[in-house]
């Protein structure tokens, strides 16, 4: 009795633990690239060119422009977040509220948890930000933001969901586990049962 109750025990486990997978930015490799188009060039924006980072459980761009902790970009799993710190400011280049400071993140691929790569592509994003005039745009594997050169304050934010679309997942799917397990049953009987 014991050994069928822990049998269907195991089936159930496996039958509701055995096929999930997971797939999500951690441990890419991704690209960051900034322009201004307030007509100021300056070398903390345009002169970095293509920042790479590994997405991790730190902020992957701690403080971008090295001034005062003004703006990091942090990638999770799923999801992008942009904060400023030691606000107010007028802006990060000019304070004439002209123009918009664009990033592109770039080179967005999906991982399995073993960091091995996986087939999947953005198919949109969902922005929530308290920021007004904040322009996005998205594309198969990348992200672009726009910040407006207006007043800026340490309670403001921007929160990008991306929403995937993943490619099929190589392992066995529920049904085969089931009948594996319900073989092994079948099998487990046949031999308690005396010729």
């Amino acid at each position: 009795m014991m050994k069928k109750l822990l049998a269907y025990l195991f089936t159930a486990t496996v039958l509701c633990w055995g096929a999930t997978a997971s797939a999500s930015l951690m441990g890419d490799e991704v690209l960051l690239s900034c322009m201004q188009s307030s007509g100021s060039p300056d070398p903390a924006c345009e002169g970095n060119g293509e920042m790479p980072a590994i997405v991790g459980a730190d902020v992957e761009y701690p403080d971008y422009f090295n001034f005062q902790n003004s703006i990091s970009i942090d990638i999770s799993a799923e999801s992008i977040w942009v904060t400023f710190d030691n606000g107010p400011y007028c802006g990060w280049f000019t304070c004439d509220g002209q123009g918009y400071l664009d990033f592109w993140l770039t080179d967005l691929d999906w991982r399995h948890a073993d960091g091995s790569l996986m087939d999947g592509e953005i198919v949109g994003i969902n922005v929530i930000t308290n920021m007004s005039g904040v322009l996005t745009d998205w594309g198969a594997h990348s992200v672009h933001f726009s910040l407006p050169e207006t007043q800026v304050t340490n309670d403001m934010h921007l929160h990008i969901d991306l929403i995937t679309r993943h490619g099929d997942v190589p392992e066995p799917e529920t049904l085969a586990i089931f009948a594996l397990a319900l073989t092994g049953l079948g099998i487990f009987r046949r031999r308690k049962v005396p010729s």
